[in-house]
């Protein structure tokens, strides 16, 4: 599946989360916050613990796992074929969606994350929240949107709102596209070439 510019635009801004999640905080600000503030920390970390790019990825992955709600987040973008699907296809469906996930926001991050962010809202209702930010990047203001739902007493993120457009509805729109010309198996399948993809990306990587 080919990557639009704003798809690219997405997966820099959200590599500033790729870090431990922590406890639950006060608030999911203060959540948001206390993980961002450990960004730099850890990029600084894997780009000079001489691990290779493999191990890289897998640490991430593992990271990113802690960080996201999959089953959700793959929920919202397969949309209306979600209901379509059996048990065990969901299953499959949310690890093929979670390793493609990790993978290509971990390919994304940039080595001097430099963008900086300040919080302007935030909206609670029972165990799911809304935090409101502004992304300082390259001299402009993006809004940023963090979706989050809380389990057994933490936060994770299950969606992700940038200038407007939300990771989901991105997803959502290329999952469309394939499926409205071809079998849902067409989908796994090109979801399966891409993972193998970033596979050799990652070991052609010194």
């Amino acid at each position: 599946m080919k990557v639009a510019p704003v798809t690219r635009t997405v997966v820099t801004l959200i590599s500033f989360l790729l870090v431990p999640g922590t406890a639950l905080a006060s608030s999911p600000t203060d959540w948001i916050r206390g993980t961002l503030g450990d960004v730099r920390s850890a990029l600084a970390e894997q780009g000079s613990n001489g691990k290779s790019s493999q191990e890289k990825i897998i640490q991430m992955s593992r990271l990113i796992a802690e960080l996201f709600d999959f089953p959700e987040l793959a929920r919202l973008s397969l949309g209306p074929h979600w209901q379509q699907r059996s048990p065990q296809e969901r299953k499959e469906f949310v690890t093929l969606f979670g390793k493609l996930i990790a993978r290509s926001h971990f390919m994304k991050i940039p080595t001097k994350a430099k963008a900086e962010q300040r919080y302007v809202g935030e909206r609670i209702e029972g165990d799911r929240a809304v935090v409101q930010a502004v992304v300082m990047a390259e001299d402009n203001e993006i809004p940023v949107d963090y979706a989050l739902v809380r389990y057994n007493g933490t936060w994770k993120i299950y969606d992700l709102g940038i200038d407007g457009m939300r990771l989901s509805e991105i997803y959502r729109s290329q999952f469309n596209k394939v499926i409205s010309t071809g079998p849902y198996d067409d989908l796994v399948r090109r979801m399966q070439i891409k993972l193998q993809e970033f596979t050799v990306e990652a070991g052609a990587e010194k």
